[in-house]
């Protein structure tokens, strides 16, 4: 059983989904499950079992809290007594979350998507870079990418997977309209839409934008990434990595720039 639940989890994780491995590690006294007993949990099923009962309802509920919060794994001490269970004992069980790496979908391929790119694969991105020009989506000009696609802009946001983050930073105030417009019409809302632009061309930009019938959402961070000063590609990349991973993981109050007005 052991192995199979691993298997299961690796599978469920390759397919996107978020999920817990719940490992009984130790116990003492009267409890229902022993040493070995593994599950998965995903926000939304199980499989496997650490004991059933109150116990492996517990279980759930604090694996499921681990994957909302993108927490690291950790051990939690159950003492079944605290939990309406006539039994006597204590059960040790590690949680380790399995997520699949969030998609940041790059449209355009320029210089500061060359210095964002390493930066976002290294810090766990799968990482798609898009532009219309071949030159500039050539798998050797970005190695750390996991894609690079050569297709109209607006034919490739209409492709991308629920939850991606988005970066628009092309070479054309239409191509940037045309990008935004599309992501922020995917339902659900993806949880990051960042773009380039000076505060006039932003301006421009969501004056299209709502002319197209789409009101900017809170998912929209415009002009792109946080006020650290500076303007080089390399600076201006990091100020959106930093951005990024803020909303990642459910940073709060951050300095970011979203709809900045003049």
């Amino acid at each position: 059983m052991t192995i199979d639940i691993l298997e299961r989890a690796v599978e469920r994780a390759k397919a996107g989904e978020a999920v817990a491995i719940v490992t009984v590690i130790e116990t003492s006294g009267s409890v229902p499950g022993k040493t070995g007993f593994r599950m998965i949990v995903t926000p939304g099923e199980t499989e496997g079992t650490v004991g059933g009962g109150a116990l492996e309802k517990e279980a759930i509920r604090e694996a499921r809290e681990l994957l909302a919060a993108r927490a690291s794994a950790r051990t939690v001490r159950i003492k079944v007594s605290d939990i309406d269970m006539q039994c006597g004992g204590e059960v040790s069980i590690f949680i380790e979350p399995c997520r699949p790496a969030a998609a940041l979908w790059i449209f355009g391929g320029g210089h500061i998507a060359k210095a964002l790119v390493p930066m976002a694969a290294g810090a766990g991105f799968s990482v798609t870079v898009v532009d219309h020009r071949p030159e500039f989506a050539d798998k050797a000009r970005f190695p750390q990418a996991s894609r690079t696609l050569s297709a109209p802009y607006a034919e490739a946001a209409g492709s991308m997977p629920p939850g991606a983050f988005v970066v628009i930073v092309t070479h054309g105030h239409a191509h940037d309209a045309e990008v935004l417009i599309e992501s922020a019409r995917i339902e659900p809302p993806l949880p990051y839409i960042g773009m380039i632009g000076s505060r006039h061309k932003v301006a421009a930009t969501l004056e299209t934008l709502r002319a197209a019938g789409v009101t900017p959402g809170p998912n929209l961070y415009t002009p792109i990434g946080l006020d650290l000063g500076g303007g080089t590609p390399g600076e201006i990349a990091l100020s959106i990595a930093s951005e990024i991973l803020g909303v990642l993981n459910g940073r709060r109050g951050l300095p970011h720039c979203r709809e900045r007005k003049a």
